[in-house]
């Protein structure tokens, strides 16, 4: 019979030992007195996942990481869909470089100052088109909408649509290293130069500043860097089209208008410069109802638009200094009670959202202790990651902190989608209110909700997705006969079919690359998403 003293991990026979116990290195076994096989007393461990305080419940190991780690390195991170649409980009502007170069090498038709202007404009025309509010929501509605009788597969693939980022940033990048190919004509006059490398310079200065290790620290500075520069890169081009026009003009007998209009560049010019102003026609201050939730969030109530879950709308006290973008709830989420907001169908003629705004800088700061009666908002609201969630039945959902906000429009507009749901945030019902924790236990009624000030610690959230993930893939009875309920709660104990996470960057990054390599397909919004 045992003393009652803790064995160690060696005194422990190997074959009484779980795999959980050998892979987990917090764990703590309490001696546990039992009948064995044999008719005897015995000590048999069990194992627990030990928190900060006390122990959790019964853990179980994860699965292993595929392959080796170059090639997850290769397959997940440097091989991501964004960098993958990135590399395409930037080697077809590489190749046409080569090809024209080699062109005029080989004493074929010459590499003009007009033809590198075109390649330059129509690069930078790309990498605005897909930047504007109608593009991006186009692309969602097209590939976001999809009915889960369509195939997992082709839903798996058409989930990565948020990752058009990789068109903009790499036709940018394709576009500067075309401006390199100026000095290939050395016969055009001085001030062609001139602005030709200004042009280089102000690209090279957007590029630096748009490193993802810049943007989070000096977030800021990015913005306006990308902003004003943006704007001059495209007064030089407009200058660059001028002085070629007029040189094309004196070696024909062509008008200087005439020259311009027929410039293929000048009209891209066009539409870039169009595309580039319409978000600022729509800059408008708007009244809006403050509700301070706790010293940490602040509930926006606006009611000029309806919205669909998954979008963002961009808001600001100074539009030419910053604007930050929020995830919407649909219809005004009520601070008390959801008896409102259940009583009536969503968007019943009734317009208006929220917005949920936690504290994560100098300006959310700002706008929780003193907040604002009007303030401005510009272009229209915008899908993001999550309109991809309505694609999976059911989907995982993983937020921490204030990441709960797009969440909710999920979880309000379409409440009943089939969902579970993991949620990280220190003292979530005091900092959001209790309107926000009866939402989530609505939608998911085993929501697991971790309050990381009581658990003394984050959570390992690919664990806990894991653990998620992993219910309900055993024997999973026929659905017949169900009511609209009990058919929810039944797809619920399905097995999940992805994960979407609303998080910061590197808590996203680190769970959609968790996931990924074990085989569960995870999805995370990126910089440019």
């Amino acid at each position: 019979m045992s003393t009652g003293k803790r064995k160690t991990r060696d005194q422990i026979p190997a074959s009484s030992r779980s795999r959980a116990e050998m892979l987990f290195v917090r764990v703590r076994t309490i001696p546990m007195l039992r009948w064995n096989l044999r008719g005897r007393l015995g000590i048999l461990p069990l194992q627990l996942l030990r928190y900060n305080r006390g122990f959790a419940r019964m853990s179980s190991p994860i699965p292993p990481k595929h392959g080796n780690r170059l090639y997850r390195y290769i397959r997940w991170n440097f091989g991501s869909v964004y960098r993958r649409i990135f590399t395409l980009a930037f080697i077809g502007n590489i190749i046409t470089i080569v090809v024209l170069a080699a062109r005029s090498a080989l004493k074929g038709p010459q590499f003009t100052y007009q033809e590198a202007a075109i390649a330059v404009s129509a690069n930078l025309l790309a990498g605005i088109i897909v930047r504007n509010e109608h593009f991006v929501n186009a692309i969602f509605l097209v590939f976001g909408s999809w009915p889960k009788p369509l195939p997992f597969f082709v839903r798996r693939l058409f989930a990565k649509v948020y990752s058009y980022g990789g068109i903009h940033s790499g036709c940018n990048v394709g576009g500067n290293h075309m401006t390199l190919t100026h000095p290939i004509n050395l016969s055009v006059r001085d001030f062609v130069l001139l602005v030709s490398y200004s042009i280089l310079l102000v690209l090279v200065l957007i590029i630096v500043c748009a490193h993802p290790n810049f943007r989070v620290r000096l977030h800021n500075s990015f913005e306006n860097v990308h902003r004003f520069m943006g704007w001059s890169s495209v007064l030089l081009f407009w200058a660059l089209n001028m002085l070629l026009a007029a040189d094309a003009a004196a070696l024909s007998s062509m008008s200087f208008g005439m020259s311009l209009v027929t410039s293929p560049s000048f009209w891209m010019l066009v539409v870039l410069t169009m595309l580039i102003i319409y978000p600022w026609t729509r800059l408008r201050l708007r009244e809006v109802e403050a509700e301070v939730l706790s010293d940490h969030c602040v509930k926006l109530d606006f009611n000029y638009a309806d919205t669909f879950y998954g979008q963002a709308v961009r808001i600001t006290d100074a539009p030419l200094k910053e604007t930050h973008a929020f995830a919407v709830i649909p219809v005004a989420l009520p601070s008390v009670t959801l008896a409102p907001l259940l009583s009536r169908p969503p968007l019943s003629g009734q317009k208006g959202f929220s917005l949920l705004i936690s504290n994560a800088g100098d300006w959310t700061s700002k706008i929780i202790r003193n907040p604002p009666t009007k303030i401005y908002t510009r272009g229209a609201p915008q899908y993001g990651v999550l309109r991809i969630a309505g694609l999976f039945n059911p989907c995982l959902v993983i937020a921490t902190g204030s990441g709960i906000g797009p969440c909710l429009s999920l979880f309000v507009q379409k409440p009943d989608h089939p969902v579970r749901i993991i949620w990280s945030s220190k003292d979530p019902e005091k900092t959001y209110g209790k309107a926000v924790m009866d939402v989530l236990y609505r939608s998911d009624p085993n929501a697991r909700i971790i309050d990381t000030t009581k658990e003394g610690k984050r959570p390992d959230l690919v664990r806990e997705a894991m653990e998620i993930w992993r219910q309900g893939r055993g024997d999973v009875k026929a659905q017949r006969g169900l009511t609209l309920g009990e058919e929810k709660r039944w797809q619920q104990t399905h097995p999940c079919e992805a994960v979407v996470i609303i998080s910061n960057q590197k808590v996203t990054q680190k769970v959609v690359y968790g996931l990924e390599s074990r085989g569960v397909p995870a999805y995370g919004a990126i910089f440019d998403s």
